[in-house]
């Protein structure tokens, strides 16, 4: 079973409970729980107060701004829960690691000697590396002029084979052309002198 927590009995038996079972909540109001279900009733008799309160004076829009700020922290204590924190715990925490968090300082426990060292050593291998990669390169440069000049080549020797054989073929049809001439030749020769 996937994501579950196994419970021990005193009779040495397990019995495994699914993990969402810690975040089972009891509904009490309209799906809410009790502590959202109390939150809720201050927030929102917080609100109507102050409204109601500075409505005459100041006018609606106003006095909903100024009830904002007391009523939007009561609604998030009874609503908000981040991984596991309530909201004024998260907030505590929040201002503290914001404002308060002393820097974390790094103090190097290698001399200057044993950095330069490291870092010739680290150079050496970079420029090993980009000799190999240089030597790698020229290769297949050399390896691709190679197969070039034999493509090349051998497109030279396919047009010398098409122009023999277009030789051939005008040959061909040259010669057809003087036998037919003859033949024509011939046939009025014997036509007119026989």
């Amino acid at each position: 079973m996937q994501g579950s927590l196994s419970v021990r009995v005193q009779n040495h038996m397990d019995i495994e409970l699914s993990e969402d079972l810690q975040y089972y909540k009891e509904s009490f109001i309209l799906g809410l729980t009790v502590k959202q279900a109390i939150f809720s009733i201050l927030a929102l008799g917080t609100g109507t107060a102050i409204v109601l309160l500075l409505y005459n004076k100041i006018g609606i829009t106003l006095s909903c701004y100024v009830a904002t700020p007391f009523v939007v922290p009561l609604a998030l204590t009874g609503f908000y829960n981040y991984h596991g924190l309530s909201f004024w715990q998260f907030a505590s925490k929040l201002i503290r690691y914001s404002f308060f968090n002393r820097p974390l300082v790094y103090c190097s426990t290698e001399s200057v000697a044993e950095l330069k060292e490291i870092f010739l050593e680290d150079s050496q291998e970079k420029r090993i590396i980009q000799e190999k990669t240089a030597k790698e390169e020229k290769k297949n440069r050399i390896t691709q002029r190679k197969t070039e000049k034999k493509t090349r080549k051998r497109k030279r020797e396919e047009k010398k084979e098409k122009k023999k054989s277009k030789n051939g073929f005008k040959i061909m049809i040259t010669a057809a052309l003087l036998l037919a001439w003859g033949a024509l030749a011939a046939a009025v020769y014997f036509y007119y002198f026989y």
